[in-house]
């Protein structure tokens, strides 16, 4: 039987709201890869939706030496934010939940909008 083909990975940007954090990830495309969800108080508090690339996949641009972590509960996971504007950046859990994660397809998501836009000027991050 003929091994699984890897997918093919493709370049992720993300920052912080003021930029003062930069990251990319190199990752399967997100149609088909699994998204999940954690029902932690601060991850369903926030509705933050996870993906988990291999550590080499993640490469911080800028600011990496300033993010901070934050510990809660059983401090299993780090949430690492920026200290400029709180923006949430990652969730390391240094191994702590193996396989017990359970997967979500995006398909099967409901997700609902909010028109933000109308709050107030458009956020320019230069």
């Amino acid at each position: 039987m003929a091994a699984a083909e890897a997918p093919e990975k493709k370049w992720y940007f993300g920052n912080c709201h003021c930029a003062a954090v930069k990251f990319k990830v190199h990752m399967p495309s997100l149609d088909e890869h699994h998204v999940k969800t954690c029902n932690c108080s601060i991850c369903s508090r926030n509705g933050y939706m996870h993906v988990y690339p291999a550590r080499a996949d993640v490469v911080y641009l800028k600011g990496e030496d300033s993010v901070k972590g934050y510990y809660f509960g059983g401090k299993k996971a780090e949430h690492k934010f920026c200290p400029n504007c709180g923006s949430s950046i990652s969730v390391d859990p240094h191994g702590a939940f193996g396989e017990e994660d359970m997967d979500v397809e995006l398909d099967q998501l409901k997700v609902g909008t909010v028109n933000g836009k109308t709050f107030g000027a458009p956020y320019d991050p230069n």
